[in-house]
């Protein structure tokens, strides 16, 4: 034999060693196994399974015995034959925080486990979810915080998820409600979703009870003759729909109804009237009708008050009677908003105004005045965060501050969150060699007895003088380019740090600095935003008014808005004029001292971002120092004011100065 063919016969061995290593490993997991532990075992290696996936997708195509499963996992199990109704099957039922898998969290789960004629498996937990439990939550099921305190995470108990549920026909009430939650929960934790197929007794029972008027768990149980007990506990629901289920295929028997393939093509069949199969209080059983009778179809704010008179919400509406009216329709305490905020309500105030953008700002101002119990957003703007870089001092360090001081430092900010700036704090000073102590430097007791930043290398040591003045001054420097909205200033040393850990095979780590850089660079874009804004040091944005006569006159002074002027057509334009110059001379006077503070920078930020979206829109007028305050008003008096301000717009002049647009609406702001 030569030398070749022995090498090619050693070869097959070994991938036949390999093969036999993968079925015993597959079949020792109940017949089904993903990737990653697989390639482990056979190859005997850890790290990243794509080096090694196309190797084991090789040596085990050939191989009848094993199959890959749709969501990648690999299988030795033989596929079931076609025909009648399964004998093996799962039936599951989860409680969570609310209604939608991406934004909310299982709280609890209970699988059921049917094998022929073997006892059913009962399996249920309650979850930790990692967040509080919502009122209306904890009313439904009686599951509170407490519960679930001492509970597993998700994490813990998926294993035992998927060996219960392997790859049998899911059975549930709205079963895709709880399907998508567990597929949501699993891939959090890095597991593929369930792809086995569902069986939706909410379907069956559309289709074989006819002129059931409902279509919940505890309506098609009763009108099946079923007694219930515990509702909204997973295990008790679970039971339920294990017999509503049995009873159902009783039901498609008599009509004709024996193979499996039928039952779910029935199961996936739109149904005639739309369910959640869920009971679900909705705001209706809470509001009075008649209080949409005086709100009108038009921009403006509205403010909720609680029966002591107490402002517990304010939004706003580009149509103020389709907002409110939503909230008719919206399901009671399965969202943050709606926890609570209809079961306290009493009054709707409204106020009209004349656009989406005043609405906008006109809100700001008044979660900021009532600070709002059931708004978080903009509530607390006492509580924004500057980034202050102390280039006084010799040896600048770049801290978080809580407020702008009258001293020589440079100032970012405020940002509204304090989350991404101590994450650009902390990712600038890991980055860059810079001091993070607080020493002055102001006299001897300064110097010597260096920390352990020193020893770590994460300080050049001004301290013990190892620090060159010049390269020290060219980091600080960096980072004031970068934190004025210069994302590429700070970009080699970041790549340097995400190299360096990708090389380490460190890729927790590695994710760790992505995850940082995104934030900041998220934090830098909001400040090249408040910077582009401060550029404009005088301008006039007009909208339209309240009444169709009416014109509103926005002085805009370093992005901020410094007056705002209401005329109509028959208002006279020296008289106008004379009120927006003493308005644009009281702005100079005020100088350098208009700073943003946390007050101004949501509406500051507000109008840039509408700004951004028309830049060369004719209602905005860049207010230059040859123009006269007459010549701004006779301006503002032309602008058009049924194109709209705030979409995106294509603009061309034509040769007569007119303009001609083609506006496409970029949405809207409503809350």
């Amino acid at each position: 034999m030569s030398e070749l063919a022995a090498s090619q016969t050693t070869d097959h061995q070994q991938y036949e060693n390999l093969v036999e290593r993968a079925v015993s490993c597959i079949d020792s997991h109940g017949g089904m196994i993903d990737d990653v532990r697989l390639i482990s075992h056979v190859f005997g290696v850890t790290g990243s399974a794509k080096l090694w996936a196309p190797l084991l997708n090789s040596i085990l195509a050939a191989d009848s015995r094993v199959s890959r499963l749709q969501n990648g996992w690999w299988s030795t199990r033989k596929p079931k034959s076609p025909g009648g109704f399964p004998d093996s099957y799962v039936v599951l039922d989860v409680e969570t925080t609310g209604l939608k898998p991406r934004q909310h969290r299982v709280i609890e789960v209970a699988v059921m486990r049917f094998s022929g004629s073997d006892a059913p498996i009962s399996w249920t937990t309650l979850v930790n979810p990692g967040r509080r439990i919502p009122d209306y939550i904890r009313k439904l099921t009686s599951i509170d915080d407490s519960m679930v305190a001492a509970a597993p995470e998700f994490r813990s108990i998926a294993p035992t998820v998927l060996e219960l549920v392997e790859d049998l026909p899911i059975v549930g009430h709205n079963v895709g409600f709880d399907i998508s939650f567990i597929g949501t929960e699993l891939v959090r934790c890095g597991l593929p979703k369930l792809i086995n197929p569902p069986l939706d007794t909410l379907s069956l029972a559309d289709e074989f009870l006819p002129g059931i008027r409902r279509l919940g768990l505890q309506d098609v149980a009763r009108k099946l003759g079923i007694v219930r007990s515990g509702q909204h506990r997973a295990l008790a629901d679970a039971e339920v729909t294990a017999e509503v289920y049995r009873r159902l295929l009783q039901l498609a028997h008599e009509h004709g109804v024996t193979d499996f393939d039928e039952l779910t093509t029935i199961a996936r069949r739109k149904r005639s009237r739309r369910s959640t199969g869920r009971a679900i209080g909705r705001g209706s059983s809470l509001l009075n009708r008649d209080i949409l009778d005086d709100i009108p179809h038009a921009p403006g704010v509205y403010v909720m008050r609680d029966s002591d008179d107490r402002v517990i919400y304010v939004g706003k509406a580009k149509d103020l009677r389709k907002r409110v009216g939503s909230y008719y329709s919206q399901p009671l305490g399965y969202t943050r908003k709606m926890d609570g905020l209809l079961e306290s309500l009493a009054v709707i105030e409204t106020t009209v105004v004349g656009t989406e953008l005043e609405a906008l700002i006109l809100e700001s101002q008044l979660i900021r005045r009532y600070r709002p119990r059931f708004n978080t957003v903009q509530r607390n703007a006492e509580q924004y965060s500057y980034i202050k870089v102390d280039t006084a001092n010799r040896w600048p360090t770049v801290t978080l501050a809580r407020d702008r001081n009258t001293d020589d430092a440079r100032y970012f900010g405020p940002f509204r969150s304090t989350r991404n700036a101590r994450d650009a704090v902390k990712l600038i000073n890991s980055t860059l060699p810079l001091r993070t102590c607080k020493r002055s430097f102001k006299d001897s007791r300064s110097l010597g007895s260096p920390c352990i930043e020193l020893s770590l290398r994460r300080c050049c040591g001004p301290c013990i003088g190892l620090a060159e003045p010049e390269e020290y001054r060219r980091h600080v420097n960096l980072v004031v380019d970068y934190l004025d909205g210069e994302q590429d200033a700070l970009l080699p040393f970041l790549h340097d740090r995400l190299e360096s850990a990708a090389r380490s095979l460190d890729f927790e780590k590695a994710g760790r600095l992505r995850d940082d850089i995104s934030r900041s660079n998220r934090l830098v874009l909001e400040q090249a935003t408040i910077s582009l804004a401060a550029t404009n040091r005088h301008a006039i944005l007009v909208l339209p008014g309240l009444k169709g006569a009416q014109r509103e006159i926005w002085y805009l002074y370093k992005g901020q808005r410094w007056a705002q002027l209401r005329l109509t057509d028959d208002d006279d334009v020296l008289t106008i004029a004379e009120r927006l110059g003493a308005s644009r001379r009281r702005a100079i006077l005020a100088g350098d001292s208009m700073l943003l503070n946390h007050h101004s920078i949501d509406e500051t930020i507000l109008l840039a971002r509408w700004i951004k979206r028309s830049p060369d829109h004719p209602a905005l007028i860049p207010w230059r120092d040859e123009r006269s305050a007459a010549e701004i008003v006779q301006l503002a008096f032309q602008v058009d004011l049924d194109l709209p301000f705030g979409v995106d717009a294509v603009l061309s002049v034509d040769y007569e100065g007119q303009a001609e647009t083609e506006a496409v609406s970029s949405g809207t702001f409503e809350g």
